[in-house]
């Protein structure tokens, strides 16, 4: 131990210690080893029972990660696809609202000017009854002026000779 050369020794007292201690082990076996054994085992098959079970349970939650990765994708494609057509049915839409809205005006439009048409006629026929009964009341005053007694005898034979 001087020199430090041999820093485990092997004397009779370390000899006796681990034949005690190969003794002792033997005899625990013995006395509990079918006991303690059947534990063990016992044990044994519920950890790896415990094992195998948690390594099909990170299975299961890796395939439903994926799986809900999958459905999420199908559900931003899904919605992706709902926005397109509701947006190509909306332009269909407005176009067809438009579309009709021409048509009304171009309904209304065409209404206004045959209405137009209609009062213009009808104005034009009201001047030209008013204009020859002005005519008429106009000539009346200017014969009524101009024709003495011996006009009325004029008219009156020209009158006869046309009945005739």
């Amino acid at each position: 131990m001087e020199n430090g050369s041999n820093l485990i020794t092997l004397d009779l007292s370390m000899l006796l210690q681990i034949i005690n201690f190969l003794i002792l082990v033997y005899v625990f076996w013995r006395l509990f080893g079918k006991k303690i054994g059947p534990i063990l085992d016992e044990r044994k098959k519920i950890v790896t029972s415990k094992l195998l079970e948690a390594e099909e349970e990170r299975t299961n939650a890796r395939k439903a990660t994926a799986e809900a990765s999958e459905l999420k994708r199908e559900a931003k494609k899904r919605a992706n696809e709902i926005l397109i057509r509701a947006e190509i049915s909306a332009d269909e839409r407005k176009e067809r609202i438009i579309k009709e809205a021409n048509q009304s005006r171009e309904k209304m439009l065409t209404t206004a000017e045959i209405d137009i048409e209609k009062m213009k006629q009808n104005a034009s026929k009201e001047l030209q009854k008013e204009v020859s009964s002005l005519a008429v009341t106009l000539a009346e005053k200017i014969l009524k002026e101009n024709i003495d007694k011996d006009g009325d005898k004029i008219i009156n034979n020209f009158i006869e000779e046309v009945g005739e």
